[in-house]
């Protein structure tokens, strides 16, 4: 009876070892949230189409037709992927464009270390790190209303500059 409670009890912890979702609520301000999922990536779901560099090695390029952000140059898949980002402001939702994002932290989990929400002019702009201690990118999305437009998603340093202007 004790082996099969314990054998039980194990196979539960691993099922929530490999969760197949991570998703939170981060409250950035007053009023001001952002709703998250991520899921583990299964590389059976997705086309991976590989290129070769200048200097003749094989790399991961694409993922389903389109360049991914969230690892170096390199055979290694993502481990999971952002499924869902939602920004909440008062009572206006806005789904923010989370297309080729990848890795947006080792786990897939986030917090409010990752994000800087600001008024600029008519608009608000968010600003957003992504890294899983490799292919670390930065993405910005300029909203009006419960529109959104992805503006920046790079790994290029010089896009990185509103990281100096947080709290």
């Amino acid at each position: 009876m004790k082996i099969g409670l314990t054998i039980l009890l194990l196979i539960n912890f691993i099922s929530i070892i490999n969760a197949q979702e991570n998703k939170g609520i981060i409250t950035l301000y007053q009023n001001v949230t952002l709703e998250y999922a991520s899921e583990k990536f299964i590389p059976e779901n997705h086309k991976i189409e590989t290129c070769k560099s200048e200097f003749g090695y094989k790399f991961i390029c694409k993922i389903d037709g389109k360049i991914w952000f969230g690892g170096d140059i390199g055979m290694e898949n993502p481990r999971n992927q952002l499924t869902k980002l939602v920004l909440k402001i008062n009572s206006i939702t806005v789904d923010l464009d989370i297309s080729n994002m990848f890795n947006p932290s080792y786990d897939g989990g986030l917090s409010k270390k990752h994000f800087l929400f600001k008024k600029e002019g008519e608009f608000y702009k968010l600003y957003s790190f992504f890294s899983d201690g490799a292919g670390t990118y930065t993405v910005h999305w300029k909203i009006l209303g419960n529109s959104s437009v992805r503006e920046v998603i790079s790994g290029n340093e010089r896009f990185f500059y509103w990281q100096n202007e947080r709290e």
